[in-house]
């Protein structure tokens, strides 16, 4: 689906070219908040990358995936605080900071065992895995943080890639919210999808 960027499902059509004045006005009473909006002012921790999956495309198997993980992290938490989220969040360098600090007390970051959420993404309200609340717990705990965003997966769609998020209720141990993004893949996947990521949280 080349030059779809977004929210997978959400289609906005045009506005008329007579009407535009007017559409734009309304448009903007009646808006959507950003899916994410009401966490801006939570403590969130946000979890490195989890998984990657290439498929027969070019560009996708030749993905350097420690890398691209490496690099999308960092653009998300860049873009987040270049919208003003400033250190209210922890960011997936927080995450993996506070484990090497606490190695008896906390698992692997990269590895929440979130593998279930690949082929299905889990609904608003759904139980967390217990692996993946009891891997969880310790970083949130640590970090003063009840909501935890979790990029799941990262896989390659033709020309596409799709990044599975889910934030989740740490405590409560349910998924609060869960949405896939599309952008292009290629080069300039990292700085597109954290843009999108952002934008769920924050409008530009």
């Amino acid at each position: 689906m080349p030059g779809v960027i977004g929210l997978l499902g959400v289609i906005a059509a045009p506005a008329l070219p007579c009407a535009h004045g007017r559409l734009a006005a309304q448009e903007a009473l009646v808006r959507p908040a950003p899916p994410l909006a009401s966490f801006a002012a939570m403590r969130v921790a946000i979890f490195p990358v989890q998984l990657w999956r290439a498929d027969t495309s070019a560009w996708s198997r030749a993905v350097d995936w420690t890398a691209t993980r490496a690099a999308l992290d960092s653009s998300i938490t860049d873009v987040l605080q270049e919208r003003g989220m400033g250190r209210r969040w922890a960011y997936s360098s927080d995450v993996v900071r506070s484990a090497r600090r606490n190695p008896t007390y906390t698992t692997d970051p990269y590895a929440l065992g979130v593998g279930r959420w690949r082929n299905a993404a889990p609904k608003a309200g759904d139980e967390l895995p217990q692996i993946v609340a009891d891997n969880m717990r310790p970083f949130t705990a640590l970090g003063d943080a009840r909501y935890a965003l979790i990029p799941v997966e990262l896989r390659a769609d033709g020309a596409n890639v799709v990044l599975r998020l889910v934030m989740a209720d740490t405590r409560g141990r349910r998924v609060v919210w869960a949405g896939d993004l599309l952008a292009p893949g290629g080069a300039t996947l990292e700085g597109t999808l954290a843009t999108l990521v952002a934008n769920l949280v924050i409008e530009p």
